[in-house]
């Protein structure tokens, strides 16, 4: 791709260049337990980038980047921002991932992709780590996206290179908002530091991201029959109520219907729900990543924990005990008589309810370890990936991979993939070309 960088006079400005990539794949998969049952897929990801760079008189360097996606996307621009950067640092504005998946080093399968790869879902599971689900990938690529944002990354001092972001409001990726009280910002943290220790060269990384959140109040429900109501239901009963008591004051509606109408919607209200009620607390993404070179090979070594502070309405059965209420072990009447207690319950008097507790299936760990081996044009990489939740569901995926360089910007690349998810099992062999211009 084109990129000027060369110094800049008064009278120049800022030149633009067209690179990008293109990935064609073919694949054929099986899988068990799935919504689907596997079968032959082609399919495509691409992206043409427009950037730019000048290096300014005063010292300062001055670049811009805009990513085109090329494929069925839900954001035709991937990302956008502009970079001012010195021997200071860099302070980058705009459309971006944030410092902890930016600074991380993560998985270097050479393939179609395990860490957040564009093929990994072949064979049944989900290849990033994302918001609303467990995923695999360390890096945290959807964990923030690429909202607008605020970041700084010092320059390398002795091998070690810190960065943080800041997010006004996590609700904008790739448009502009209004300030909005920051109730939804977020702010990222990172490090990473290389040094080459004898014939080794190590690479370490840490970031961390926390996103400030709100819950939209839910009905707790509560009575014998567990009563739900909706939304609408709801708003319709209190417009009842406040009906009624307007027709108190100015006679505007049939005084004796309204009432009816009133006591009816209390009664829906009071006998459904105990209040409307909402909490969530901040979502957070620590990753930490290691990757050893030592010769033809490299080893890599991969973490992250995601808390995706989110709660949900569950039902949750009240033993209510009424006095002089006994029960055989059958639940009917019988001589004696067993009274009601926490080991010998009566489920015909409970009170059933809702409240509100922590989703578990939000709450996740991933980790994965791999190597690879390259000489000259050919690389193979073999790596493990395995993400568990505190729900008890579990993912994982090994993927064998190899890659053959076959011009400048070109390679072939083949993997094999193994994966389970959610009760589902699969394999997958899928092969292509990736070409970057």
């Amino acid at each position: 791709g084109g990129l000027a960088a060369a110094p800049a006079s008064a009278a120049d400005k800022m030149s633009v260049g067209v690179s990008g990539y293109m990935q064609q794949w073919i694949g054929v998969a099986g899988v068990d337990g799935g919504a689907d049952d596997g079968g032959v897929s082609q399919y495509s990801d691409s992206e043409i980038f427009f950037k730019g760079k000048l290096e300014a008189d005063n010292g300062l360097t001055f670049s811009v980047k805009v990513e085109f996606e090329g494929n069925t996307h839900p954001d035709v621009v991937d990302e956008s921002q502009a970079t001012v950067s010195g021997s200071w640092g860099s302070i980058t504005l705009g459309s971006e991932d944030h410092v902890a998946s930016l600074m991380h080093y993560g998985n270097k399968d050479v393939g179609v992709g395990l860490n957040c790869g564009d093929a990994s879902f072949i064979a049944g599971i989900t290849s990033c780590a994302r918001e609303g689900g467990l995923g695999m990938g360390t890096a945290g690529w959807l964990i923030g996206g690429d909202d607008h944002k605020i970041s700084y990354v010092t320059p390398r001092m002795n091998g070690i290179q810190f960065g943080a972001s800041y997010i006004p409001n996590t609700e904008n990726e790739d448009k502009a908002g209004a300030p909005l009280n920051n109730d939804l910002d977020a702010w990222s943290v990172a490090m990473n530091a290389k040094h080459e220790l004898g014939d080794a060269n190590v690479a370490v990384s840490l970031g961390h991201y926390q996103a400030s959140q709100t819950m939209d109040p839910v009905a707790l429900m509560s009575g014998m029959n567990d009563a739900k109501i909706d939304v609408g239901t709801y708003t319709a009963n209190n417009e009842a109520i406040a009906a009624y008591a307007t027709a108190l004051t100015d006679g505007s509606a049939d005084l004796g219907a309204a009432a009816s109408a009133a006591a009816a919607a209390e009664m829906s209200n009071a006998g459904a729900m105990d209040l409307m009620s909402g909490k969530a607390d901040a979502e957070t993404w620590t990753n930490f990543g290691l990757q050893v070179g030592v010769g033809s090979f490299s080893f890599d070594v991969a973490y992250a924990t995601h808390d995706g502070g989110a709660y949900m309405a569950a039902s949750m059965p009240i033993m209510v005990t009424e006095a002089g209420h006994t029960f055989d072990d059958d639940g009917d009447a019988a001589t004696p008589a067993v009274a009601e207690s926490a080991d010998k319950d009566d489920p015909s008097n409970n009170t059933a309810r809702t409240v509100l507790v922590k989703d578990m299936s939000q709450d996740y760990e991933v980790a994965s370890f791999g190597v690879m081996y390259s000489d000259g044009p050919m690389a193979v990489s073999l790596s493990h990936m395995m993400a568990e939740a505190d729900d008890g569901s579990e993912a994982s995926a090994t993927m064998l991979s190899g890659s053959y360089n076959l011009a400048p910007g070109i390679a072939s690349r083949t993997s094999l993939i193994a994966g389970e998810q959610g009760g589902a099992e699969g394999t997958a062999f899928v092969t292509g070309i990736t070409l970057s211009f």
